[in-house]
Parts: structure tokens; sequence; C-alpha cells
């Protein structure tokens, strides 16, 4: 019964703090667009700040949770499951709800922003045509999508660390009193 609680609230937190961390990334796109103004779509500190923040915020959420809730280690093949099942879930929103996907993919779109930034300036030759990268559809139908599939799952692997990390000074505290008081 215990480990079913711990496991309820290890989902409660972690759908929580990808909420949060949605609204940041909200907030921080609005912020972006106020502060950068008519060049939008430049490369600017405010996107290599977002580019650190997104990863640190699900470290600093994955160590928070293990510490309040007191969690154990993850185990990584449910942490894989689970990154490889929302991360393809929401890959399929992709084609088929856009605009859902958007809200459900704020975190890694804002955090991959500077690589799109950079990747959508490329040009390129398509049918004896110079186009920018972000003008073929490989770059909206292909490549952005798997961006941010991976941006996501590195996301993921953050929180897991911020867990293991608390989770390995957890275990080593209580090895120490077990030391102490024998």
């Amino acid at each position: 019964m215990e480990k079913r609680k711990k496991f309820g609230k290890s989902v409660l937190w972690t759908v929580l703090t990808y909420v949060v961390i949605s609204v940041i990334a909200g907030v921080c796109s609005v912020l972006r667009g106020s502060l950068q103004g008519e060049s939008g779509a430049a490369i600017s500190w405010f996107v290599v700040l977002e580019l650190v923040l997104f990863p640190v915020l699900f470290y600093v959420a994955g160590y928070i949770g293990t510490k309040k809730f007191d969690f154990e280690k993850f185990k990584s093949y449910k942490v894989w499951l689970f990154m490889i099942g929302f991360s393809g879930i929401l890959l399929l929103l992709w084609y088929v709800l856009l605009d859902v996907y958007v809200l459900l993919n704020l975190p890694a779109a804002e955090g991959s922003l500077t690589l799109d930034l950079f990747l959508r300036k490329i040009t390129v030759v398509v049918d004896y045509e110079v186009l920018y990268l972000k003008e073929t559809d490989l770059y909206r139908y292909g490549l952005l999508p798997v961006i941010h599939l991976v941006f996501r799952m590195l996301y993921w692997l953050f929180y897991v660390l911020g867990n293991r990390k608390n989770a390995l000074a957890q275990m080593e505290q209580k090895r120490a009193k077990k030391r102490r008081h024998a």
C-alpha cells in the first residue's frame, strides 16, 4: 500500500511540476516577445537563457520532489518507458492536433528555440529554388518535431538526474545512521 501511495505522489508531483514549468515557458514566451519586439526571430540573450533555464527547472523539480516526498531512486526502465511514451504521444499530436501539442510542448519548444532559430536561417536548394530551411516540409514535419522530441527526452533525463542525486544522498544518510546505531 505504501509503494502505491508513493507512486501516486510521484506521478502527481511529476504532472504538477510539468504544468508549472509549462506555465513558466508560456511566461518566457510572452516576455521574449515583448523584449525582442520586431526581432522575434533572432537569437538573443533571453533565448540562450531559456536554453539553460528549462533543464535546470526539470533537475530542480526532480530533486525537490524526491526530497519533499522521500521518493526512492526511479527505476531506469520505468523512466525510459515513461519518457518514450510521453514523447511519442506528443510527437503523434504534432501531426494530429497541433494546437494541443503546442500547449503541452511549451518547455521543449521554448528551450530548443536557440537551435530552432539557428536552423531556420540555413539555406537549401529544393527543385532549383533557394529556400530557407524553415520553408521546407522536411523542416516542419520532420526536423522540428524531432528536435522537440530530443529536448523533451533530455529534460526528463534532467528530472531523473535530480531524483537520483537526492535519492542517493538519502540512501547514504540512512546507511550512515545505521552505522552509528550499530
